[in-house]
């Protein structure tokens, strides 16, 4: 091997070609590295011919000639706290985001070259697609060259270019039996249509579509997981955009729990009395009740639950956003799922620990205490693994304080400094939040429970009626007052009056009815209430 190159350069020129003309070998030996090529259009040599003239780089050129990066704008929408974000913060991990937040965009005549490089790459596409007298046509070959140009779009920050770029490479590779690699491009374009600057409802319409297309191109490969997780995010599309503790449409929230049916069939949920909208996809119309057609589903349900890695992830991130929303019921179908599913997977500890005592704390804002205490001693106490742990000890004295209705022991058992601040520290903090609104009795305050609107004082009435007649003097004429109403939050003297009268008589009523009353036979009952002592 003593002929072979060892200089870098020429073993670079020997693989991939020289950079001159036809030289020896001993010449590029000692010649220096070739320099990379240029992101800028060659004019030397002819290559300002081969380029091909484009609208996009016909308006890019009217640009200062830069050539460097930029950073990639941030979006309005995950600015805004107040905002739900879309589906792709809500079930992502933060590292993930910070990648994609820190991309780069092409500018000046770097990104006039990306722009027809992408041009000539959509035109390869469509000749792909064009039938001819000897030729048909090659999805195959034409969502190569749509990958292509979505790639370059992106370099230079074309949101909407990539996007219809990634979904024409998505339906040519679904045409052709490519599930993986289509799911991917609609997942792509969905994440970009979060981030486009359409109007609010089509974005939501977007993202709704594309990946309710992505879970479709999965489910087709068999992947379930992937394809429930997909659902997942499609029902979050709908709610991208409102408020963050709004209360979600019907419409979003039938979508939602569709998508943790996906993960876990309602047969295996014992959460699924809670479901608020729809029916179970395993139900049996014709026989709903019967025994047999329960244990047909179960059957059914058993081969087609999830119990992929981190599928119980997705779950509780649903259940954390309907809890922080006020969906409890909702929130307890979702947090069922997740128990279900860890208990289906088999391996499960701290995890199924931690599932165990949110569904317990949710049970208790919903302000089910019986359902609560059922739960937790015949089902959570028969894990073996659950009654040595933290998480154990924490349900406990929330449901025993609920039981026995003592407020100072509720207090003591979600104190930051008593004996279960080990277990509240590794709740979800939207759960911890819930901890604190839980109550002995009730379901669990309301974030607007102090925001209702105040009765006006009588001071305040004194004051607007002293201002009537100030006007009234004037010559100002003054809207009637509305008339008080039987229903009315204030009465009159007189209505109050005829109010306690008919109350006291109705009472009267009752106990005469009973027997308990008084009427005018005193001394009978003074002779019947008397006791012979002799």
């Amino acid at each position: 091997m003593s002929h072979y190159k060892r200089d870098a350069a020429s073993n670079r020129d020997a693989l991939f070609g020289g950079s001159g003309g036809g030289g020896s070998s001993s010449s590029k030996r000692g010649s220096a590295p070739r320099p990379r090529p240029q992101q800028t259009p060659s004019t030397a040599g002819g290559g300002a011919s081969r380029q091909r003239p484009s609208a996009a780089a016909a308006v890019a050129s009217q640009q200062p000639s830069l050539v460097g990066l930029q950073s990639a704008p941030t979006p309005s929408s995950a600015a805004d706290p107040t905002a739900t974000p879309g589906p792709s913060s809500i079930f992502s991990s933060a590292g993930r985001s910070a990648a994609r937040s820190n991309l780069n965009v092409l500018t000046g005549d770097a990104k006039i070259a990306k722009m027809s490089e992408a041009e000539d790459y959509r035109l390869k596409a469509k000749k792909c697609m064009t039938r001819g007298i000897f030729s048909k046509p090659d999805p195959i070959s034409a969502a190569n060259y749509y990958k292509r140009a979505a790639d370059a779009y992106k370099a230079c920050g074309e949101n909407r270019l990539e996007r219809l770029h990634r979904i024409a490479s998505g339906d040519c590779q679904l045409g052709q039996d490519a599930y993986a690699t289509a799911a991917a491009e609609y997942g792509r374009a969905a994440e970009l249509a979060e981030t486009s600057d359409e109007t609010l409802p089509r974005k939501r319409q977007e993202c709704h579509k594309l990946n309710l297309d992505a879970a479709n191109a999965w489910a087709q490969m068999g992947e379930a997981g992937r394809a429930a997780e997909c659902k997942a995010r499609a029902a979050f599309g709908l709610v991208m955009g409102s408020p963050v503790q709004a209360r979600i449409e019907p419409k979003a929230l039938a979508a939602i729990e569709e998508a943790v049916e996906a993960f876990v069939p309602d047969p295996l949920n014992r959460k699924r009395d809670y479901r608020r909208t729809g029916t179970s996809a395993y139900a049996d119309p014709n026989s709903p009740d019967s025994a047999e057609a329960l244990e047909r589903a179960t059957a059914l349900a058993k081969q087609n639950v999830i119990t992929d890695s981190f599928a119980h992830e997705t779950l509780a991130k649903v259940g954390c956003e309907l809890l922080g929303r006020g969906h409890h019921e909702s929130a307890l179908y979702a947090f069922g799922a997740v128990t279900s599913s860890l208990e289906a997977e088999g391996y499960a500890t701290i995890s199924l620990s931690r599932a165990y005592a949110t569904e317990t704390i949710v049970t208790l804002a919903a302000g089910d205490v019986v359902a609560a205490k059922s739960d937790f001693q015949g089902v959570h106490l028969q894990r073996t693994s659950y009654l040595s742990s933290r998480e154990c000890a924490l349900a406990e004295d929330l449901i025993r304080a609920c039981d026995s209705m003592d407020p100072e022991a509720l207090d003591e058992a979600r104190g930051r400094g008593g004996p279960n601040r080990g277990a509240m520290a590794n709740l979800d903090p939207v759960v911890r939040e819930v901890v604190g609104t839980i109550r002995v009795s009730g379901r669990a305050r309301g974030k607007d429970a102090g925001a209702r609107k105040a009765a006006p004082s009588s001071k305040t009435g004194a004051v607007a009626g002293e201002q009537q007649q100030q006007q009234r003097q004037a010559g100002v004429s003054v809207p009637a007052e509305p008339q008080q109403t039987k229903g009315s939050a204030i009465l009159s003297e007189e209505e109050l009056a005829n109010d306690t009268d008919a109350a006291f008589d109705e009472m009267d009523g009752i106990m005469n009815s009973m027997g308990l009353g008084d009427d005018g036979g005193d001394d009978d009952d003074d002779d019947d209430d008397e006791i012979d002592l002799t």
